[in-house]
């Protein structure tokens, strides 16, 4: 039995089989590297469509049969805004009271560009002035193109549009009126422009 697969294992062309499993690999790349472009719809795509621009949403409860993306966390409660700032500066604030609530922004391309999370050692207001990343951009500031600013720092936004995402831990009912409060605070709006 040993003899019999001993002789299997000496016939094998090593050349081929080298050049098989090297064409296989780039196969495999390849096709990683496509099926973005493949898809027919990005997640920011998805969320997009259904969203008004520079406008807070919450988003309902996560549930099996109703996510507006993949792997979204039912024990959260999400509030989201799809801002663009081609036609001005956007306001963005929240308040993050607590541990586990996060406030991220994303790219079209899905990239996460900013993180604020919520800790006992920060304060609980975020307040962020989106600006375009462009020349277009003829705000009354001192802040120049593609500036994000915030009370502690300043940070190139590498998008013009894009999603702000809050998550809010759901705590349970009776935690649920205070974390929808704060969510419904959330602002997304177009900052108003000195002439």
């Amino acid at each position: 039995m040993l003899r019999k697969l001993w002789a299997r294992v000496t016939s094998i062309n090593i050349p081929l089989a080298a050049a098989a499993l090297f064409a296989a690999a780039i196969l495999h790349i390849l096709a990683t590297l496509a099926t973005p472009h493949l898809m027919p719809r990005s997640g920011y795509g998805r969320l997009a469509a259904g969203l008004p621009t520079n406008t807070m949403q919450i988003l309902p409860p996560v549930a099996p049969d109703a996510q507006p993306i993949p792997f979204l966390a039912p024990d959260a409660r999400y509030a989201i805004c799809r801002f663009d700032t081609r036609n001005g500066a956007v306001n963005l604030s929240a308040v993050l009271p607590e541990p586990g609530w996060v406030l991220a922004l994303f790219s079209p391309s899905g990239d996460n560009f900013f993180t604020s999370v919520a800790s006992p050692e920060r304060r609980p207001e975020v307040s962020i002035l989106l600006v375009p990343g462009d020349d277009a951009w003829r705000g009354g500031s001192e802040v120049g193109p593609g500036v994000a600013v915030t009370g502690e720092a300043t940070l190139t936004i590498p998008a013009n549009k894009g999603i702000a995402l809050i998550r809010a831990p759901d705590r349970g009912e009776a935690y649920r009126a205070r974390g929808m409060a704060e969510l419904k605070r959330a602002s997304c709006s177009y900052r108003k422009t000195r002439a």
